[in-house]
């Protein structure tokens, strides 16, 4: 508001007070006598001296009801479409939480999984491991006795053949010293035993080296 302005509204207004004081009393009571018109005529010449701003904020105290309930219908819009906001970002919130929450328990469950297939996996390959060493302990084992009866049962068989072939011949030697007639007969056991003698000592090496190759 400019001084102008204010200079020509402190003038009606002084002119509104002279008006007020030089009317005329009534007797007997606190009043003055003024005329309606005169009084309007003065209003009028008021408020055309008020600037533009002083109207409107006139103006918008008539309409204050109305600009405040204006106001809070917007703020309430407001305030309803920020609830609707929060909660729709709240709810989206919590999906991903449970998402998340989910996701992790079933990475957690995965992992268990793998672990316990990897000790079932250890677990199993450490008894058949065991198994298979136990097998071979108990083929070894069967195979070193195995062998060690052939070699028994190869050293008898020897032992049992050059005894038999010895036995021939102290048989042959005293046909030979007596009975002289029958000299070419017992050369002929004795050849045949000798062959005999041999073909089993033959066998005996080599059952004796497949003994050994098997050891």
């Amino acid at each position: 508001m400019n001084g102008d302005a204010m200079l020509k509204i402190d003038a009606v207004l002084e002119e509104i007070e002279n008006y007020v004081a030089g009317a005329s009393r009534m007797p007997l009571v606190d009043r003055v006598m003024i005329k309606d018109d005169d009084l309007f005529h003065l209003m009028d010449k008021l408020r055309q001296e008020l600037p533009r701003e002083v109207s409107d904020a006139m103006e918008v105290c008539r309409r204050r009801d109305e600009i405040i309930g204006a106001a809070r219908t917007e703020s309430e819009q407001i305030i309803a479409k920020a609830n609707t906001e929060a909660e729709d970002i709240i709810e989206k919130a919590k999906r991903f939480a449970q998402k998340t929450v989910d996701e992790h328990a079933l990475v957690a469950q995965a992992n268990e999984q793998a672990r316990n297939i990897v000790e079932e996996a250890n677990a199993k390959a450490k008894e058949m491991t065991q198994e298979a060493e136990a097998q071979a302990k108990q083929l070894k084992e069967a195979a070193e006795s195995e062998t060690a009866q052939m070699k028994a049962d190869v050293e008898r068989y020897a032992n049992q053949l050059f005894d038999h072939v010895l036995a021939n011949m102290n048989t042959a030697m005293a046909a030979i010293q007596n009975h002289a007639g029958g000299i070419i007969n017992a050369m002929e056991n004795i050849h045949n035993d000798v062959g005999s003698a041999m073909q089993a000592m033959q066998q005996a090496k080599e059952q004796i080296h497949a003994a050994n190759s098997r050891s």
